[in-house]
């Protein structure tokens, strides 16, 4: 398997099958052309189903793109072994039911000839009490709307304007603030206001696309990461929501519950701004629509004063 002589090849494929720990070989696409029986038992597949999953199957949907640029990282680094139990983040797995799990994950990149492939050695964590399955769930995201937290979301767009920086790739962030929301808290009480944000996050979840990241922000607000997004792609995005909030509303005590959504976008530039800056930056921009009276999206202009 990996460029060793036959006998002892075999031995080395005996210790992987039978290793107690969960043993995945990817192939340079991130594809899986080797898995031990405890990786079946772990991720809940059979030998058949778990061949040439993508990496992204066993890693829940809200932290791909952080992953991709551990990976990516891992791959242009000098590193051979990388214990991820280094991290201070807990490691979370999914398995092919979608529940979730804490391992410890060691990954290496075996010296071979040709195109690299990877090794992921995952040690289930064991999550058993309802307690721990709380402090999986709230771990990234928030509670009332089940989208990411500001904390992750802060600690993926780091990652991603690092990456933009490297590969001088493009990639924009903007702020959702729920216009309606303090009226609707003052008439119809917090409950409400609270179904008001969940129907918003559920507006934003069901128009971005997979690889788009979105979080609850603060208050009223709302911030969406799009990477490989130039300034251009994310206001069409933005300017959908806008339209879809407009249109939409929700019941409550058989009446019509509505708000509309004011956006302000920027796109990221390395060369102009910190990534905090293009946050500043894009609630900047959000207030220029609120003071307009709401129902838009501003674009930040890097070259106005």
């Amino acid at each position: 398997m990996f460029g060793l002589g036959s006998s002892v090849e075999e031995i080395s494929k005996q210790i992987l099958i039978l290793h107690e720990d969960a043993v995945l070989v990817f192939d340079h696409s991130m594809r899986v052309i080797f898995a031990n029986h405890a990786a079946e038992s772990i991720f809940g597949y059979t030998q058949k189903q778990i061949v040439d999953l993508p990496l992204n199957a066993f890693i829940p949907d809200r932290f791909h793109m952080q992953h991709g640029v551990f990976v990516d990282e891992f791959a242009h680094s000098d590193i051979r072994v990388k214990h991820m139990a280094e991290r201070t983040r807990k490691i979370i797995g999914k398995r092919s039911d979608g529940s979730e799990f804490y391992a410890t994950i060691t990954i290496m990149r075996p010296p071979v000839s040709g195109k690299p492939c990877y090794v992921a050695i995952v040690r289930d964590q064991k999550i058993s009490t309802d307690s721990d399955r709380e402090m999986l769930r709230i771990a990234a995201t928030d509670p009332l709307t089940g989208v990411m937290n500001k904390e992750e979301f802060a600690s993926i767009a780091e990652k991603e304007a690092l990456r933009s920086k490297r590969y001088s790739r493009p990639f924009s962030v903007a702020i959702i603030h729920i216009d309606a929301l303090e009226k609707i808290n003052e008439e119809h009480g917090y409950n409400v206001g609270d179904r008001a944000l969940q129907w918003i996050g559920k507006i934003c979840s069901n128009t971005l696309r997979n690889v788009d990241i979105l979080a609850r922000w603060s208050g009223p607000t709302f911030a969406i990461l799009f990477p490989e997004t130039p300034l251009d792609g994310a206001e069409v995005i933005t300017r959908r929501l806008v339209k879809l909030a407009a249109e939409g509303g929700f019941k409550h005590q058989e009446m019509d519950i509505k708000s509309t959504i004011s956006i302000g976008v920027v796109g990221y530039d390395d060369r102009k701004t910190l990534l905090e800056e293009a946050m500043q930056n894009a609630a900047t921009a959000l207030q220029i629509v609120i003071k307009n009276g709401g129902n838009g999206v501003h674009i930040f202009d890097h070259d106005t004063p």
